[in-house]
């Protein structure tokens, strides 16, 4: 085994070892508009608030419905039978959720180094798998423009894989690495 550090394409099955890996990992981690799950309704919405968090983008989208806020000035936004349908929720807090998209599935692997014994930096290429169709709306893409990015892809990342006796793992987070701008 040569630990020496160079990049080289791995074997048929440890290109699907680190694939199998990589996609279990992203299965858990879908991709959504926010940091955050939020709480519907949300109510008395300000402007900012409302650019924020792009709801006139998911009200457009057929996803919410506003109504004029209990202050001067707001609104409040409340989920449509879409948008009740769409929401990701938060299982341990009612009436909390996040709006997602889609998850990362890799497409291919391209290169592999062992750091040691027991690691691997992979390099790989992934897509957005089965994004959810209102995120092809344009009001969604002009608000969230990390969706656009998204489906755009493949897209190019880096992870370190660590060989456990259950088999290859995830690492820390895999980092997501821009395209190279050619001329």
């Amino acid at each position: 085994m040569n630990l020496a550090g160079c990049r080289t394409a791995p074997r048929p099955a440890e290109r699907a070892d680190y694939s199998h890996s990589l996609n279990t990992y992203y299965q858990g981690r879908p991709l959504c508009l926010w940091d955050q799950p939020i709480t519907f309704p949300v109510a008395n919405a300000t402007p900012d608030r409302v650019d924020d968090l792009g709801l006139d983008a998911l009200e457009d989208a057929g996803l919410l419905i506003s109504h004029r806020g209990a202050r001067r000035g707001t609104r409040t936004y409340s989920l449509t039978p879409e948008g009740k349908s769409a929401l990701d929720p938060d299982v341990l807090h009612p009436g909390v959720g996040n709006f997602c998209y889609g998850r990362r599935q890799v497409v291919s692997i391209d290169n592999a180094r062992r750091n040691s014994s027991t690691t691997a930096l992979v390099d790989f290429h992934y897509a957005v798998s089965q994004p959810a169709a209102w995120a092809s709306e344009f009001s969604i893409q002009s608000a969230f423009p990390e969706v656009v990015s998204e489906l755009a892809g493949p897209h190019t990342g880096q992870a370190t894989l660590l060989d456990t006796t259950g088999g290859w793992e995830v690492s820390g987070t895999p980092a997501v690495l821009a395209p190279r701008r050619l001329g």
